[in-house]
């Protein structure tokens, strides 16, 4: 009953307060299944086991071989702020365990209906007790195993509102085998099992979480390229996949500390910057990255759900979620990075092959042109190692698109146009990040102009042609004269890519910080300038491609995210002509 207290002002009864509480904890189903299975771990459980079943929004059986709770525990755990977890304030600081029990258990009874049955090692007999909608029955002795199981049913029964925000069957099911793996892939030593009636998954004790990830990435999982980084606060270990994999949606990043799946905007904000470059802006990478550090310098009590993490050193963290990214995917993560996209302009390496002249391929290349499913696998997860493309032997161009080479054991096929954007923006964007570029002079001068630009685009757009090698002079109401370019872009197409940039400035209705994307316009000036699917190659310009895709950085894909080049291994050939 509520108590009134000075009128107006009363306080709560626990059924609402538990309510209360539970819409921070208990969102859908997959909420309920993460304190569950969390508190299986925190339990010291060698096997977890949970079962979906019943109709929708499911009835939700966890089972474990923990420690169990006595008969006096297992009341006390279904009270409000008991747990078998903390003690002090101090605590609270420095956190390694997971959920809290008694923290969780009278938010989700609060909405459905609870049933415990637990027992220790050492009794002979099994406790069983059910909580409904607040309601706790007399614990009663029943026979079980050592361990504790919990079932929930009848999620929000008691508050339709909230059934009635919940998603469709098949995508609150896709929720809950999201969640049970992000619980059991970092937990190694631990074996987890889970069905839903139509199928079942598993991981066996003592299988490492890199290979709990493969297996859970199916046929992606060799496209994913293992992490490794660390420095005096954090160990960062993981995998990031390939360009191709990305998706419109963020599902595909997860992020673990000390073994908690949490989010965090630092982390994320890394994630997207190391891609940066590499996966246009509207698509998200996959990766996974698992952080180690001291308890105490992690706040892991932001949001009662425990979902979300607040670090110390995020500053830190930031840089070396992004080396640790760049390291792998090829592209440069700052400005320290720009010696390694580009020797200078001009430069010859003592043996090499002679620089592609872009000057003398115009003619057939330029003008007109002469009239993402994977095939095979994606060679070389990462940046492939000194020497690669030289040493393949080009040996024909098949559909006027794609360069058919020779390795050791291997064929390696090469996608002429996106091999020549990735080899361009690598130019473009050493040049951006201070490597130098090669300037050269255009016989006829162009005049072009920025309609309605305000004061800081111009800034922006003038910093961003002198730092690639454009020369210009600044004309009156925002006109430019463009004098020459950057060579690697031969004969570009200035006027093209000018209205581009000023269609896409002008519908913008505001102009916010950081609207002028200068990744976004060298893909787009990469994309122009680069060698078309169609264009005739003879076998020096082939040659001449590799050699320049020696020198760039993140070779497996070109700016948009499509693969570059593909092989087929011998042993692939061998099994496709039926030989042993």
């Amino acid at each position: 009953m509520t108590e009134v207290v000075g009128g107006r002002i009363h306080l709560l009864p626990d059924g609402v307060i538990n309510q209360i509480a539970a819409g921070e904890v208990v969102e859908r189903p997959a909420s309920v299944l993460k304190e569950l299975l969390e508190n299986a771990v925190d339990a010291g459980a060698m096997r977890v086991e949970a079962e979906i079943s019943g109709a929708f929004p499911f009835t939700l059986r966890v089972s474990d071989d923990g420690t169990g709770m006595t008969a006096e525990e297992v009341t006390l755990a279904v009270r409000r702020h008991t747990t078998s977890k903390i003690r002090t304030a101090e605590d609270l600081r420095k956190i390694a365990t997971y959920g809290f029990r008694g923290e969780a258990l009278p938010s989700i009874a609060s909405v459905a209906k609870v049933k415990i049955v637990t027992r220790p090692a050492l009794q002979t007999e099994a406790t069983e007790i059910v909580v409904e909608r607040g309601a706790v029955t007399p614990p009663r002795h029943v026979g079980s195993p050592p361990g504790t199981t919990v079932e929930v049913s009848d999620l929000f029964g008691n508050v339709p509102a909230r059934r009635k925000f919940l998603k469709t069957p098949r995508t609150e099911m896709i929720h809950l085998w999201e969640v049970f793996h992000m619980v059991a892939i970092p937990r190694e030593r631990i074996s987890f099992r889970m069905s839903d009636g139509r199928g079942e998954f598993s991981y066996e004790g003592g299988e490492t979480r890199t290979a709990r990830a493969l297996r859970h990435a199916g046929e992606d999982g060799k496209y994913l390229v293992p992490l490794e980084f660390s420095s005096p606060f954090f160990r960062i270990t993981g995998w990031a996949g390939l360009p191709h994999l990305s998706r419109f949606g963020s599902s595909g990043i997860s992020f673990f500390v000390n073994g908690r799946h949490f989010r965090d905007r630092v982390v994320f904000a890394a994630v997207k910057e190391a891609y940066r470059g590499i996966l246009p802006a509207d698509r998200h990478p996959v990766v996974s990255i698992f952080i180690e550090c001291d308890p105490g310098e992690v706040d892991v009590n932001v949001h009662p759900s425990k979902t979300e993490a607040r670090f110390r050193y995020a500053r830190e963290l930031n840089e070396l979620v992004r080396h640790a990214i760049g390291d792998v995917v090829g592209e440069p993560s700052g400005l320290s990075a720009g010696p390694r996209i580009l020797q200078a302009a001009g430069e010859e390496r003592e043996g090499a092959l002679p620089t592609l002249d872009r000057e003398a391929r115009a003619a057939p290349l330029f003008g007109e042109p002469q009239n993402p499913v994977l095939p095979f696998a994606v060679a070389g997860a990462m940046q492939p190692g000194a020497g690669f493309f030289a040493s393949l032997r080009p040996i024909a161009q098949i559909l006027g698109t794609y360069i058919v080479c020779e390795g050791a054991g291997e064929v390696v096929i090469i996608d002429q146009h996106a091999a020549d954007e990735r080899i361009v923006f690598s130019r473009l964007k050493g040049a951006l990040l201070g490597g130098g570029a090669s300037a050269q002079r255009w016989l006829v001068p162009q005049v072009v102009s920025l309609p309605g630009a305000a004061g800081r685009e111009r800034a922006e757009i003038e910093s961003f042609l002198s730092r690639i090698g454009f020369i210009f002079k600044s004309l009156r109401n925002n006109a430019f004269k463009i004098l020459g370019g950057p060579a690697i872009l031969g004969h570009f197409d200035l006027q093209r890519w000018w209205k581009d940039l000023c269609e896409f400035l002008l519908a913008q209705e505001t102009c916010p910080k950081g609207i002028f994307d200068a990744d976004r316009e060298l893909w787009r000036m990469a994309c122009h300038a680069s060698v078309r699917g169609g264009d005739f190659l003879e076998r020096e310009g082939m040659r001449a491609l590799l050699h320049e895709l020696e020198r760039a950085v993140a070779t497996h894909s070109c700016p948009h995210g499509r693969p570059v080049w593909v092989k087929l291994s011998g042993a692939e050939l061998g099994r496709m002509f039926g030989r042993s």
